[in-house]
């Protein structure tokens, strides 16, 4: 005999009741072939037919008379759980293991995290800031926040919007320099041994401008373009909210990367780790005009 599905039983239960396919269809929101098609499941599941027709509408047989208790009390247990997992969003206890780049945490992630944790006070937030994604691979974290292009295939990953970079400087550096369509007489600050290469310079708007000086921390460089020493390429969450900074006139985007909130497979059945995803790209869906820098 086949194993019994929950969506046939639901279905039997939906026909008994309205006596039609097209009650039946009418309460569960489905098609009347899709209706039609679970019937027939369970009829050849259970090898015996559960309703004849008649002018009066669909006539339950003897077996779907004995066998209906049965499906009112499955019907009951599935009710009973599904409370109990809703109940769950109150009653959350433990550890969320965070990991994020150190800006990302420091000037998006954390009134997030202090959102979440006031709606689940029985969490809490272990954070540690990295760039590595084998974190979850080793199972050092439950949830890590990554700006990048293709993520691990061994990881389950939920979309956040792209985080956009642009070009800034202070406005007195701009005012003492020349910006004219691709050219420009003012400096770049290097990213050091992030590139030494400095081959992110091509896609900027001033390709041709000279590297000067090298501050591999993007704390640093902002700190270092608002002193003047020179254009920095920043993600726009971060510098649109510092004082000193504004973007170079007439310069657009200079590169983006997917947003990703990754888990490791293991952890989908997790309901405190789904809970957590789900509440912060909610959250961080919501500031996407600051994310990719529509300001």
């Amino acid at each position: 005999m086949a194993k019994l599905d929950w969506n046939d039983i639901k279905v039997f239960l939906a026909l008994f009741r309205g006596r039609s396919v097209r009650a039946a269809a009418a309460e569960l929101g489905m098609s009347h072939s899709t209706v039609s098609r679970h019937l027939t499941d369970l009829e050849t599941s259970l090898g015996a037919v559960l309703f004849t027709r008649s002018r009066d509408g669909l006539l339950a047989t003897a077996t779907a008379e004995q066998i209906v208790a049965k499906a009112e009390l499955i019907e009951g247990n599935v009710v009973d759980l599904q409370r109990e997992a809703d109940s769950l969003d109150t009653t959350l206890t433990g550890q969320v293991r965070v990991t994020s780049p150190p800006l990302l945490s420091q000037y998006m992630l954390m009134p997030h995290l202090a959102a979440f944790t006031r709606k689940y006070p029985g969490i809490e937030i272990v954070l540690h800031s990295s760039f590595a994604i084998d974190d979850l691979m080793k199972g050092a974290a439950d949830v890590a926040f990554r700006s990048q292009f293709d993520p691990d295939d061994n990881l389950v990953g939920r979309r956040l919007p792209d985080f956009v970079d642009r070009a800034y400087a202070s406005p007195s550096f701009i005012a003492q320099h020349s910006f004219d369509a691709n050219q420009t007489d003012a400096t770049w600050i290097g990213r050091g041994l992030i590139d030494p290469s400095n081959n992110w310079v091509k896609n900027g708007p001033f390709p041709d401008a000279e590297v000067r000086h090298q501050i591999p921390d993007m704390l640093d460089q902002a700190q270092a373009a608002k002193e003047g020493l020179g254009m920095v390429v920043l993600p726009c969450f971060f510098a649109d909210r510092l004082e000193g900074l504004i973007r170079i006139p007439r310069t657009g985007p200079v590169s983006s990367r997917p947003g990703w909130v990754l888990t490791h497979p293991d952890l989908r059945s997790s309901v405190r780790v789904m809970t957590f995803v789900r509440f912060l790209v909610a959250e961080m869906t919501k500031q996407e005009s600051m994310i990719v820098g529509n300001i």
